[in-house]
């Protein structure tokens, strides 16, 4: 009679498929291995002292109007010291607000009201 293996399996190796109840069920075994152990992954655990990033809300959501290609003290809050339009992330403008706010401040560099490059 042969002599079988022991192997110790981690929940990455011989095709581990996850299961509803967090435990991992091996698909791959065969005859001369002998499972010694099996490790299974921890969580992670969600402490009291780690930072909830709060969501920021859209400044024009909050106050119910769209940007508008004439209100340039605003438009200017979403360009750079470049005169480049500010992203998403950074602005904390929702999606549908920002591509206005950038169609906005397009018409308003096309009829000179914003520059399309800052003064130096």
């Amino acid at each position: 009679m042969a002599e079988k293996k022991k192997i110790t399996i981690r929940p990455s190796s011989l095709g581990d498929k996850p299961t509803s109840g967090g435990k991992r069920v091996i698909s791959k075994t065969t005859p001369d291995v002998e499972i010694v152990e099996k490790v299974e992954e921890k969580k992670a655990e969600i402490t009291p002292e780690a930072e909830v990033k709060l969501k920021r809300s859209c400044y024009f959501c909050e106050s119910k109007k769209d940007p508008s290609y004439t209100d340039l003290v605003i438009l200017k809050k979403y360009l750079t010291d470049r005169a480049k339009i500010v992203a998403k992330l950074r602005s904390s403008v929702c999606s549908r607000h920002q591509r206005a706010v950038a169609r906005h401040i397009k018409y308003a560099r096309h009829l000179s009201l914003l520059a399309f490059t800052p003064k130096v």
